[in-house]
């Protein structure tokens, strides 16, 4: 890795060779590329186009050259799928094309991902407009962590972080063993088991409280303690970013979407929730000033300069620093200068690995990056 010098020309073949053999043997992520391509923007004049155009281009490209199938493909690839594509994300099944999330709600299942029935949560008599409401008792979902496969869930709550994002409502249905229970059955389970994040890992398990929850939510859990999304947001605050996966940059997403849900409601900023909004703050300054020349984000993420001549890598610390910036910072700051020229440098580097194959969390969370960008910038 170079901290200083400006980045020197390198030969894009040869990068691009060993981008691919690395991402095949790390992972065994192969991308289908289909049969009918579509047509790709010269980069000569994707760097005349208005960002806003360069962004959807570059996501249906993305979209409709690469493919997954439960076949091959585990939960952890598929699911960086739907984070990035929500319910437009296609993937291929043993029943044929069909989109991702409708086929796991359905009681599809893959390598990685085998949801469970979890404990009993009582009859759902208080709510009588809920659809499921039959009288029957009520269960958790439960899905196994499977930490470093790249094939199961790596972090608790990763996969219904994902569902939450979609935009998928709480009172959804989804179908575990034959039964069909609801998203909020899920959320439950994962508060009942917040006693069990022995890893105190707590990022993937704001995001949906923040989608599904007021930011003044309480429970109880296993374990007889009461538990509340500030006392999660406070301990995600509290842990060093350099010693966190991405280089912290999961937390900070996880903390800047109870931001947004808390600014929202319209409550105070106090106490955590003034906390957490200097640490995001101090974050963003942090990658703007370590950004490279070259409008990418160091390949230390937020916490010192950085530059190597490694497409995959620069996709993937420069994907989730931009996709942590779309979620934490304001309107304003996503179109300065600084923030544009990662997005055009982010949407460069995936078109230059076009007919690569990617290793599945670095492309989909830069994808996933340049969707919550567009969203954004649009409002």
């Amino acid at each position: 890795m170079k901290n200083t010098p400006p980045p020197r020309p390198i030969n894009r073949r040869a990068a691009l060779s060993t981008l691919a053999a690395s991402a095949l043997i790390t992972t065994g992520c192969p991308l289908s590329i289909p049969e009918s391509l579509p047509e790709a923007v010269p980069t000569a004049e994707a760097s005349s186009l208005p960002v806003e155009t360069l962004v959807a281009e570059t996501l249906r490209q993305e979209k409709q050259r690469r493919g997954l199938s439960t076949m091959v493909n585990g939960a952890w690839q598929i699911f960086h799928g739907i984070l990035a594509y929500g319910d437009e994300f296609e993937i291929d099944t043993p029943s044929g094309r069909q989109r991702a999330l409708t086929y796991f709600r359905k009681g599809g299942t893959c390598d990685g991902f085998r949801p469970m029935i979890g404990d009993p949560l009582g009859n759902p008599a208080d709510d009588p407009g809920d659809d499921l409401a039959s009288g029957d008792e009520r269960f958790g979902i439960r899905v196994d962590l499977e930490p470093s496969t790249k094939v199961g869930q790596g972090h608790r709550d990763q996969w219904l972080a994902v569902v939450a994002q979609t935009g998928l409502p709480v009172d959804a249905s989804w179908v575990v063993e034959d039964r069909t229970l609801a998203v909020d059955d899920w959320v439950r389970q994962a508060e009942l088991d917040i006693p069990l994040n022995y890893e105190a890992e707590f990022s993937w398990t704001l995001i949906p409280l923040s989608y599904y929850r007021a930011t003044d939510h309480r429970w109880t859990a296993r374990d007889g303690n009461t538990y509340s999304t500030e006392l999660l947001l406070e301990l995600e605050v509290e842990h060093d970013l350099s010693d966190s996966v991405c280089g912290g940059t999961h937390r900070l997403i996880g903390i800047a979407t109870a931001m947004r849900n808390r600014v929202g409601e319209g409550n105070p900023i106090t106490g955590v929730w003034a906390d957490a909004k200097e640490h995001l703050d101090a974050s963003i300054e942090m990658a703007r000033v370590n950004q490279n020349p070259d409008g990418s984000y160091s390949t230390s993420y937020l916490h010192r300069t950085g530059w190597c001549n490694d497409l995959g890598e620069t996709l993937g610390t420069t994907g989730h620093v931009l996709e942590f910036l779309a979620t934490a910072a304001d309107r304003e700051t996503l179109q300065s200068d600084w923030v544009v020229r990662s997005v055009r440098k982010l949407c460069d580097v995936l078109h230059q690995c076009r007919d690569v194959d990617l290793e599945c969390g670095v492309l989909y969370h830069a994808l996933h990056g340049l969707v919550v960008y567009q969203q954004r910038i649009a409002t």
